[in-house]
């Protein structure tokens, strides 16, 4: 059962959206701002037609086992080099631990390459193995940058 990483195309959006489904619900900012089925399919539908967003699946046996997105952009306070910034990463429970989430990766790093950018930056929810992505990503040449906190705007 061999995975392959591919970028998504608008016929994999219902199964894609799914799993981006699975990715929102345990997002800390869904709980403070919410998200509806049709917000997650419209983003998607155009993120496939945007050159600097990078959306791609793992697949396995037909079925999408994972999924991820990257935004390539100016970095904001030195604009002549690009970054990239992984936007999410999921994979379905049985794929955890598996191949999937290297070659996800892999293809996000491929792409910002592509794009000629100095930096990629990767994102570990501490709410979702933090501890664990953390050295996952230490142990593929990441070093710890910064922590994002969030709460609702009183």
């Amino acid at each position: 059962m061999t995975v392959v990483v591919r970028r998504a195309t608008l016929a994999d959006l219902p199964q894609y959206a799914q799993l981006s489904r699975e990715f929102v619900a345990v997002l800390p900012t869904t709980a403070i701002v919410g998200i509806s089925d049709e917000a997650i399919f419209d983003f998607l539908f155009r993120a496939l037609d945007n050159p600097d967003i990078g959306v791609w699946l793992a697949e396995q046996d037909g079925d999408i086992i994972g999924i991820c997105g990257a935004l390539a952009y100016p970095l904001y306070f030195n604009p002549q080099h690009t970054v990239v910034q992984e936007l999410w990463w999921w994979l379905t429970p049985a794929a955890r631990g598996g191949s999937a989430a290297k070659k996800l990766m892999r293809a996000i790093e491929e792409w910002a390459a592509e794009k000629s950018a100095s930096a990629l930056f990767m994102i570990a929810l501490d709410n979702q193995n933090g501890d664990r992505v953390s050295q996952f990503y230490t142990r593929s040449g990441f070093q710890p940058m910064e922590r994002s906190f969030v709460r609702k705007v009183p």
